[in-house]
């Protein structure tokens, strides 16, 4: 049997792997923060986030809308 050199989460969870990726790249990147917050949609947030090496769906974006920056306060309009 195979094994993977990463945490059994990411393997299980790419969505939740690349969430962590991200919430990482906007504590240490303020000019990703920053267009990050200017995107008018999800889809422009998970193009924005492909650009920078993340590849995540929309979707994970919007049903984490609320936890992706501190305080928790959504990044998008519902």
């Amino acid at each position: 049997m195979a094994t993977s050199d990463r945490p059994a989460s990411a393997t299980e969870n790419p969505s939740a792997a690349a969430l962590h990726q991200l919430k990482e790249l906007l504590e240490r990147d303020i000019a990703f923060a920053q267009a990050l917050g200017a995107t008018a949609s999800t889809e422009a947030a998970a193009k924005l986030a492909a650009e920078h090496g993340i590849a995540v769906a929309p979707e994970a974006l919007w049903r984490h809308r609320g936890t992706l920056v501190c305080g928790g306060l959504p990044t998008w309009r519902g």
